[in-house]
């Protein structure tokens, strides 16, 4: 891509985030990149940013490698923000790039997690982020609508699926040499409302995602259907499976319950409980940094020739 191109992108995503008029708005991180990207959706057209480690020299990969690829989904208090906002919302509500900085420092503190962290569970991640420094991947926030009423098999969620699985991934990856191209390097996740649409998607596209997670998962009632639903794509193509919740999330019980569910089917994957509410304290707090640390890990790194 050509430098005055990069510039305008950069110029772009700056501009945009200084327009959606958020107190908590972060122009520029020196820890991350931000790219904007402006789609057509079934809904009408939308803004999707992309946030990537900030590297010497413009870079948008590192040498020799691309990025594991997370869609990370929002919350319902940013699908009600309308796509202008929306999908700022884990650039500027929720800290992530103060995530990717605690990650790339090398050293995570209790602090980092607003205080949501046992001492062994912190310990546990230090330990091994010093045998396996954290490498980095790209993640992509599109905007969601709210379909928190809609079922999981619904008409609604099926389109916002394959958009996502399709034109929204094959548009990053056409802009973006960077990101991976790969099932096993390509992961969906998301927060509250976000990840039962991420879990949904998940189980829909095995083909497309070889990881899936959902935090604080707002499933209350979908629980064996989406149990049933992960058997399918294990059945099809076995994918790496995380649940986050927190103490005091009231999808606490449905989220053990869909854990549950997935052991009798013998479906493999990880259920994280950590101290914590369900606020935006969390998301800035244990959301971000379980984010990143699980798929830096879970997901394949591809070679890219220079």
């Amino acid at each position: 891509m050509a430098p005055w191109r990069t510039w305008l992108a950069v110029v772009g995503a700056v501009a945009c985030l200084l327009c959606a008029g958020l107190a908590t708005a972060q122009p520029y991180s020196e820890w991350v990149h931000y790219r904007r990207l402006d789609l057509e959706t079934p809904w009408g057209p939308q803004r999707v940013l992309v946030t990537l480690p900030r590297l010497g020299g413009h870079r948008e990969h590192p040498p020799g490698e691309r990025y594991p690829l997370v869609v990370a989904l929002h919350g319902r208090g940013e699908a009600q923000q309308g796509p202008e906002r929306g999908y700022l919302g884990w650039a500027t509500r929720y800290g992530l790039p103060d995530h990717f900085g605690a990650m790339m420092r090398g050293r995570l503190y209790a602090s980092d997690y607003r205080g949501y962290v046992r001492q062994a569970h912190l310990d546990a991640v230090n330990e091994s982020l010093r045998a396996q420094p954290f490498r980095g991947v790209m993640v992509v926030t599109p905007y969601i609508p709210d379909v928190g009423r809609d079922g999981v098999g619904s008409a609604r969620i099926r389109e916002i699926g394959d958009w996502i699985a399709g034109p929204l991934l094959a548009s990053v990856r056409e802009r973006f040499d960077g990101a991976a191209r790969t099932r096993e390097g390509t992961a969906i996740d998301g927060i509250s409302l976000g990840g039962r649409v991420a879990l949904t998607v998940g189980f829909a596209h095995p083909e497309v995602f070889g990881a899936v997670g959902g935090m604080q998962p707002a499933i209350r009632g979908d629980e064996e259907a989406l149990a049933a639903r992960a058997l399918e794509a294990a059945e099809a193509s076995p994918q790496r499976i995380r649940l986050l919740s927190s103490e005091e999330d009231p999808f606490l019980r449905a989220t053990r319950t869909l854990s549950e569910q997935l052991r009798e089917r013998r479906v493999p994957h990880r259920l994280t409980v950590v101290p914590g509410p369900h606020d935006y304290s969390f998301n800035r707090g244990p959301a971000g940094l379980e984010m990143l640390y699980f798929y830096d890990r879970a997901l394949a790194r591809e070679p890219l020739p220079e």
